[in-house]
């Protein structure tokens, strides 16, 4: 697969706008279901947009992997938090994008219905799409003049929506509803800047994150209430579950549609932990095929060459540890609910094994208003949506994504047993101070998640078909080109 530049992108987009203008003529398209844009939609449905890819992880797929749903109401718990801005007083019809096709989107439209239900003069509908084609479809829908009005999406793609002139700038939201840096942890709150201009509010962040089976800890003889913290914990137990049990300890992907983007999230974290970077200070070279980024590599070839990991499907490992037959899994903390729903008691959450150091691969979705919202009632809408949905966060966390906003995820630390999901995003809340991001540059995320990215190298070394050091040294003389194109057009 070849690269796909800004031309090949803007021809996608216009493509896709005539199939747009088309459907509308003809009656209109199908609203897609919260979970349902289609199966081996990309990760980035519960992850960020630009994690295009993967099948179930986390978007979701058809498979048996159990889906949870939503709690019957969501209309209380948590702080209570007042929104600043007001809605406008007649309002108007408010259209909403986001990519949420995993568990977490049953959550996102209850909250919204929530939301219908207090405010009335702002009715909110939801398309969701497929995260992979977000972006495209975005700029399909500007050329023919359906934009939605508000973007809950990954924070990797504002810079490139805000050169589009898809995004408008919203400093005077954060203004008016008193968010500002105090409210927010620093990489998440400036991770919705771009050229000294805010366009979008944090939702949230998601980090990967270390589940295991308690169950299978006991049958293995280790203890469940002290899971691996290094590498040699790690190892120990990878061995002692699969021998001592019928399941395997652990499982690397290393094809499948979303090979890139599972073996990346670990190549990444393992590559934070080393100290790596992705690129040089000023962007214009990719610097991941150093020490760092080799030693990450080269740790996810050894499991397999050494421990003898058996290399999986994208998603399989994801569906055997639900099933029970995968002892450990590195994932997004979107999988929480699923994971709970087929586990139950026997889940084990912690951070992910420090390796070679801290260090985390994160996420974070972020709002953002699109230049179709114009119209001063509708704009008003959009913007009290944005707050109301900051202030309500403590009720998206129950759909597996960690609140971005400090007073939701104290309140969250400080609940006394909190129970389901809740439980499980107490134990990784702090991770939000710590979480690593891709360059928030357009085309940042493709550093990671596309063809010939550092997620591709990685399954390179995971098969056998190149050594650590030269799979990342094609991947980043690659991606230093893109940056190079990348940094012209865009002047960053």
């Amino acid at each position: 697969m070849r690269y796909l530049g800004p031309l090949d992108r803007r021809l996608v987009a216009i493509c896709s706008a005539l199939v747009l203008i088309a459907t509308a003529c003809s009656g209109g398209a199908r609203t897609p279901g919260p979970d349902g844009a289609s199966p081996g939609a990309s990760a980035g449905g519960s992850a960020d947009a630009s994690a295009a890819g993967s099948a179930a992880s986390p978007a979701g797929s058809a498979t048996a992997v159990p889906q949870p749903s939503p709690a019957s109401s969501l209309a209380g718990g948590g702080p209570d938090i007042a929104t600043t801005i007001q809605p406008p007083a007649t309002g108007g019809a408010l259209k909403v994008w986001n990519h949420f096709t995993g568990p977490d989107g049953s959550y996102f439209a209850a909250l919204v219905e929530r939301f219908n239900e207090e405010t009335p003069q702002c009715q909110t509908t939801v398309q969701t799409q497929p995260a992979g084609e977000f972006v495209a479809r975005l700029e399909a829908a500007s050329i023919a003049s359906q934009l939605p009005h508000v973007l809950a999406g990954g924070y990797d793609t504002v810079p490139l929506l805000a050169e589009d002139g898809i995004l408008t700038p919203i400093d005077d939201l954060a203004e008016q509803a008193g968010l500002g840096p105090d409210r927010f942890p620093e990489a998440i709150w400036n991770a919705g800047i771009w050229k000294d201009v805010r366009y979008a509010i944090p939702l949230d962040t998601h980090p990967m994150v270390f589940f295991y089976n308690r169950a299978l800890f006991e049958e293995a003889e280790l203890d469940p209430d002290a899971p691996p913290t290094d590498q040699a914990s790690f190892e120990a137990a990878i061995t002692a579950i699969s021998e001592n049990t019928e399941a395997d300890g652990y499982q690397m992907v290393g094809s499948g549609p979303g090979a890139n983007f599972l073996a990346g999230l670990q190549f990444a974290t393992l590559m934070y932990q080393g100290g790596g970077e992705w690129t040089n200070d000023d962007y214009s070279a990719a610097t991941y095929n150093s020490e760092a980024g080799v030693q990450a590599a080269a740790f996810l070839g050894h499991l397999v060459t050494d421990l003898a990991v058996p290399v999986v499907e994208s998603d399989q490992e994801i569906i055997a540890f639900a099933q029970g037959t995968n002892g450990m899994v590195w994932s997004g903390i979107w999988e929480s609910a699923r994971y709970r729903e087929a586990l139950g008691e026997d889940l084990g959450v912690a951070p992910v094994p420090e390796i070679f150091g801290s260090g985390v691969w994160g996420g974070s979705h972020q709002m953002t208003v699109t230049s179709a919202a114009a119209d001063a009632e509708i704009r008003g809408c959009a913007y009290y949506f944005i707050d109301w949905f900051s202030a309500n966060s403590f009720n998206w966390a129950e759909g597996g994504q960690v609140p971005a906003r400090n007073e939701v995820r104290q309140a969250i630390l400080d609940a006394d047993t909190p129970e389901g999901t809740l439980g499980i995003i107490q134990q990784v809340a702090p991770m939000a101070e710590s979480v690593r991001f891709l360059p928030t540059i357009p085309g940042g995320g493709d550093l990671l998640f596309i063809a010939q990215g550092a997620g591709e190298a990685a399954t390179l070394v995971i098969n056998g078909r190149a050594t650590a050091q030269e799979a990342l040294d094609t991947s980043a003389a690659f991606n230093t080109q893109v940056l190079a194109q990348n940094k012209q057009r865009y002047g960053f």
